[in-house]
């Protein structure tokens, strides 16, 4: 279950930066997309908000068509600078981080 994050700088957020991670499995014929707005705190990340993350699941008729689009989410997500992260890590629940900042 690959997670990739991206924190990069985006002139067209008001903050200016951006940060998004997403998370991809397969199970069968099934491909479950999760993805949305992370937050991060000393090695931490966690999804932005109570309804995020969000989920889109892909069915496919054939489990072979199922593994390629899996690959080639993969390979779509990481031709777009996303940076895997390491195994073992994972995008935590939401988590206020108002009081901290």
């Amino acid at each position: 279950m690959p997670t990739y994050i991206k924190i990069a700088p985006l002139k067209t957020n008001l903050c200016g930066i951006a940060s998004r991670g997403y998370v991809i499995n397969r199970r069968e014929k099934i491909v479950f997309v999760k993805y949305g707005a992370i937050n991060s705190n000393i090695r931490k990340f966690y999804w932005a908000g109570r309804r995020l993350p969000n989920l889109v699941p892909k069915k496919f008729r054939s489990i072979e068509a199922a593994k390629k689009f899996y690959k080639s989410k993969i390979r779509q997500i990481e031709g777009e600078s996303y940076i895997k992260l390491p195994p073992g890590k994972k995008i935590l629940k939401f988590k206020d981080l108002s009081s901290i900042y």
